[in-house]
């Protein structure tokens, strides 16, 4: 029996839940094709409807590839209107990704390649094998980088964004630790524990800050400095009407004495 193209699976964090998204197209370099693209946003969405979820991971199977970008048979085949299609439903699966309300770490290995990488700008914590290679080929293919690659130069500056858009070729997981495309880098037989050491991390804080926290970093990429401020003061006061900011400060207390 062949495995199923996609699968989530549930975990249990010191305040809730831990999910994780894999996605199954190894034989393929785990390229997107479209029905594994919407299939990935209806997790994602479905996901957002679960109050206990603290933290969500996408993953995929196999070490020699995250994603090898698209289906390149289906891209081959595109015309005006087809592309259209397949690059908004792309879109709309890293928006699902980036609305989920709590943070989205990327389990990342072997190379990822154009779209995949546009998945992985999307998420809010990208952990790589070291082995990792990241590349946005597309004007090798003569069409330009879109959708979510708009978010490269927030993540690692124009200069670098320009590299990789312009050249199209591989970058290591080295640089592109050193220019913030990546949060860790480990070997690969350790990657899973550096996964779950941060999953389990952020699964412990206050669950109504965390929730809070997200919702800010997205109102931050739109707002001026002084409204992105205000917003602040306004989600500050608002953990304290909804959530128990005190109970885990006297935690805090109670861990530091102990």
């Amino acid at each position: 029996m062949t495995s199923p193209p996609i699968s989530t699976n549930f975990a249990h964090g010191a305040t809730g839940e831990i999910a994780t998204v894999t996605f199954d197209n190894a034989d393929r370099a785990n390229c997107l094709t479209s029905n594994l693209v919407l299939e990935i946003g209806k997790r994602f969405r479905s996901l957002a409807e679960r109050d206990d979820l603290r933290v969500a991971i996408l993953a995929s199977t196999g070490e020699g590839a995250f994603c090898g970008g698209a289906n390149i048979a289906e891209l081959g085949s595109f015309d005006e209107d087809s592309a259209r299609t397949y690059i908004t439903t792309l879109h709309d699966t890293i928006q699902a990704i980036r609305d989920l309300p709590v943070p989205v770490i990327a389990r990342i290995q072997g190379i990822c390649i154009g779209a995949g990488l546009e998945i992985i700008a999307g998420c809010d914590i990208r952990i790589s094998a070291d082995h990792a290679q990241f590349s946005m080929p597309e004007v090798v293919l003569d069409i330009p980088s879109v959708i979510e690659a708009a978010l490269l130069p927030r993540l690692i500056g124009w200069g670098r964004t320009s590299w990789l858009l312009y050249r199209g070729d591989a970058i290591d997981a080295k640089t592109a630790e050193n220019w913030g495309l990546v949060q860790k880098i480990v070997p690969m037989a350790e990657l899973q524990n550096a996964i779950d050491e941060c999953a389990q991390t952020l699964a412990y804080n206050g669950p109504t800050g965390m929730r809070l926290q997200k919702t800010l970093m997205r109102d931050w990429e739109q707002l001026p400095l002084d409204q992105a401020i205000d917003a602040g003061i306004d989600a500050l006061a608002e953990a304290y009407k909804n959530g128990e900011p005190n109970a885990f400060i006297q935690k805090a207390i109670a861990i530091r004495k102990s």
